[in-house]
């Protein structure tokens, strides 16, 4: 059975994305912080991360093995430019985590805890995504300066 409280937590990424940083100041949002990462770079690794889930998910659905999605830092789609703004970023994040969901609603119960040729199911898969997105939001949590959101 699909697995409410995980599309609850992948909906609530987008939330608050939307909500507490894309109104922040791009200058704000490109400002580096000690570990060199900035809100705008833990943004393009959200969209990047949710655009390759999508794309593998979409390739487990028809039949493909879902691959580890964490590891690659290869061009995503060969979509990204560099000019881009994070609110750009929090959009195509926001695209491609539709496209997700979507799919999601379109799976059997049984093909959620699926695990062929002993690869992970989607549910444990969604759940990797899930934990992956509260750490990058918890990141750009200590960027954002106290009374701003």
């Amino acid at each position: 059975m699909p697995d409410q409280a995980l599309i609850d937590g992948l909906i609530a990424t987008y939330r608050e994305l939307n909500m507490r940083v894309r109104q922040l100041p791009e200058e704000q949002m490109q400002a580096r912080a000690s570990d060199s990462a900035s809100i705008r770079d833990i943004v393009r690794r959200l969209r990047d991360d949710e655009l390759r889930f999508s794309q593998a998910l979409k390739e487990r659905i028809t039949g493909v093995p879902m691959p580890d999605i964490f590891v690659d830092d290869a061009p995503v789609l060969g979509t990204e430019n560099p000019n881009d703004t994070t609110a750009i970023l929090i959009a195509q994040f926001g695209t491609a985590r539709e496209s997700t969901l979507a799919m999601l609603q379109s799976i059997s119960d049984a093909e959620w805890d699926d695990a062929p040729d002993g690869s992970k199911s989607i549910r444990a898969r969604i759940q990797e995504l899930v934990n992956n997105d509260r750490r990058q939001l918890e990141r750009i949590g200590t960027l954002i300066p106290a009374g701003t959101t």
